[in-house]
């Protein structure tokens, strides 16, 4: 099976010149729904200086890989020793 990943910024918002930072749950909930409408599966969360990176997979698809890469992303074939599937770097 091989994946296809994406990263997705919600930026912190703010309240006024000295307000608190937040993140605005509904609009992040919302962004992410759209997301998981479109095959997106959050993998993970990390909190950065600006925000919240979000890291989302999806299965590839047969017709978004023909035999051969597809333009656009380079295959990077792991060992042959069973431990580590192929990554796909766009």
């Amino acid at each position: 099976m091989q994946w296809q990943y994406k990263t997705l910024l919600v930026e912190f918002q703010k309240d006024g010149l000295l307000g608190e930072k937040y993140i605005d749950e509904d609009e992040t909930e919302a962004m992410l729904n759209e997301e998981g409408r479109q095959g997106w599966e959050l993998v993970t969360a990390t909190m950065m200086p600006e925000g919240l990176m979000l890291f989302c997979k999806r299965e590839l698809q047969p017709s978004q890989h023909p035999e051969g890469a597809a333009e656009g992303i380079e295959t990077v074939e792991a060992p042959d020793d069973g431990t580590v599937g192929s990554i796909k770097i766009f």
